[in-house]
């Protein structure tokens, strides 16, 4: 088949973009499902199919505009949690 691991070195100050962008990336992703839908990419385009993983959807960041601050309060009130549950589930 062919390799089976593809080892690559990421260069410093040359590939500090590519280390910064797996270092942020979310924890649902894995480096490998990148790895091989970029070599993909790179070897045969897009050609008969559509990206699996789009670049811009991995790193992208998150802006929170008008972020309004919430205020916990405690409360005295008794709560019935298994009470609460077990009407949850019967619904």
């Amino acid at each position: 088949m062919g390799k089976k691991v593809v080892i690559a070195r990421l260069r410093e100050n040359k590939d500090d973009d590519l280390r910064d962008a797996l270092d942020n990336m979310p924890p649902y992703y894995d480096e490998s499902d990148i790895v091989r839908e970029a070599l993909r990419q790179f070897f045969f385009g897009h050609e008969g199919r559509q990206p699996v993983l789009m670049g811009s959807q991995v790193n992208s960041k998150v802006v929170v505009e008008d972020a309004v601050d919430i205020v916990l309060e405690r409360s005295d009130e008794e709560f019935d949690l298994e009470g609460n549950l077990d009407n949850f589930i019967k619904e």
